[in-house]
């Protein structure tokens, strides 16, 4: 994972306005939903890889204390611009040594293991997640998923038959990702293979887009009031088994 292929990609698609886009806005209000569950007064919540701090500034302005760590400094000037208060430091979500043990009430994860390729670099970041979250604390983890990135990129695009051959896409049409690439895409039976040796406990998983990524241009031709309907039926159906995996995203909420 090279630390400029990152920064190019962040400065080419600022982060800052994917969540303001309508299926962006679908995955954030999903989200909030969910921690706004589990999250009480008082708590300390610590974002790691926080981008430009959308969560982080929603959550303080509900009066929670966030303290945010973000890889990228052009992200953290953004996000400083926006947000001058806030408790923000640059720093990698696999080596925080410079945070104590037992930081956080909840720790969200929502964006390094996109970067992660391997099972060993993406445990490092698990594991530190957990040292710095109180015991029985939770942690937001989020993934990206190999069946959207084949039906959008590898199908939509006519690409597969050029990945099979290569080698990029195995026979079981799960995505090979190299080393030195953006992204790693994976599945749930990926996931739980992750939890297991992290010593991580599933409280519950969730997709917080659903189809929203899959239905870009429909859901900019719907109506706010429609829309809002929207969002309402993908924090109804979140959690349902039979569309986790489907999305472009899955959140794991995990303790130690």
């Amino acid at each position: 994972m090279a630390l400029s292929n990152i920064e190019k990609h962040y400065n080419k698609h600022p982060e800052d306005l994917r969540l303001l886009r309508r299926h962006g806005r679908v995955e954030f209000e999903t989200t909030l939903y969910h921690l706004r569950r589990f999250l009480k007064p008082g708590h300390m919540v610590l974002d790691i890889g926080a981008g430009t701090g959308r969560y982080t500034s929603a959550l303080m302005a509900e009066g929670y204390r966030v303290k945010a760590v973000e890889l990228v400094r052009r992200n953290i000037e953004v996000f400083l611009q926006r947000e001058p208060t806030a408790d923000v430091v640059q720093g990698d979500a696999r080596d925080m040594a410079f945070l104590p043990d037992g930081l956080a009430d909840v720790t969200l994860l929502l964006g390094p293991l996109y970067h992660l390729i391997s099972d060993s670099e993406k445990l490092k970041a698990l594991r530190e997640a957990r040292r710095v979250t109180k015991p029985g604390g939770l942690i937001f983890v989020a993934y990206l998923m190999n069946e959207y990135s084949i039906l959008s990129y590898c199908f939509d695009e006519e690409r597969i038959g050029d990945f099979l051959r290569r080698g990029v896409v195995d026979g079981n049409f799960h995505i090979r990702t190299q080393e030195g690439e953006l992204y790693d895409y994976v599945r749930l039976e990926d996931i739980d293979r992750l939890n297991r040796e992290a010593g991580l406990q599933r409280v519950t998983i969730f997709s917080p887009d659903g189809a929203a990524d899959y239905m870009r241009t429909r859901l900019n031709r719907m109506s706010e009031e429609t829309f809002a309907h929207f969002i309402a039926y993908q924090q109804c159906v979140s959690e349902r088994p039979d569309l986790i995996g489907a999305g472009s995203h899955v959140v794991d909420v995990v303790r130690g």
